[in-house]
């Protein structure tokens, strides 16, 4: 006999799968898939550059780009950033990233990341694949910040997804909590060429 624990259950996964489903028909042609795919964990403040640096290394290095900023949008019309939309959001994420790297598909995650409760999901994701995991620290000057984020405010670009203000960035940096694991930090204020090429020696290691 099914307990309505059970069909809670069932209905918050079935919701799940959904949302997934809705997520990775957003992302358009994949990439094809490697023998041993790889997940690259962006993290970083608003405004660091996490989204270009994505980018940049997803031309070198074919994955799939799961923008939390962008994916949001596609469950959500009108993004308020609550804990109701990261509860939803978030899982959904974490099924579609354990279903690309089931297929073979290396994946690039594009969020802040800021606290090890963040990160330990794509750690449990990655061992259950057998997948290795990059974890590359993305920053930039706070003056360089100030910039973007007075930029973004005047001038929205149209392929930045995130909404981020300064005093955002300032409630996120009180609780950015260390990375324990092994990184790479990344400066992305300059030229990203050399950083790019240590990553990609990482990843094709």
């Amino acid at each position: 006999m099914t307990t309505e624990d059970e069909r809670r259950s069932a209905r918050i996964n079935a919701i799940r799968r959904r949302d997934a489903d809705r997520l990775e028909a957003s992302l358009g042609c994949l990439p094809d898939p490697v023998e041993r795919p790889r997940l690259v964990v962006l993290t970083g403040l608003p405004g660091s550059g996490k989204s270009h640096f994505a980018r940049a290394l997803a031309r070198r290095y074919p994955a799939a780009i799961l923008d939390s900023d962008g994916l949001r949008q596609v469950l959500f019309e009108n993004p308020r950033h609550t804990a109701k939309e990261h509860g939803r959001l978030f899982p959904a994420m974490h099924a579609l990233m354990d279903r690309l790297l089931a297929h073979g598909i290396p994946v690039i995650v594009d969020a802040t990341n800021l606290k090890e409760a963040n990160r330990r999901p794509y750690y449990e994701i990655a061992d259950r694949r057998g997948a290795k995991v990059l974890l590359v620290r993305v920053w930039v000057p706070a003056r360089t910040v100030r910039a973007r984020l007075s930029k973004r405010t005047a001038s929205p670009d149209p392929a930045d997804r995130s909404n981020a203000n300064m005093d955002v960035y300032e409630a996120m940096r009180k609780e950015t909590e260390r990375i324990r694991r092994p990184h790479v930090s990344v400066d992305a204020s300059g030229d990203l060429g050399p950083v790019l090429d240590k990553v990609l020696g990482l990843l094709q290691s």
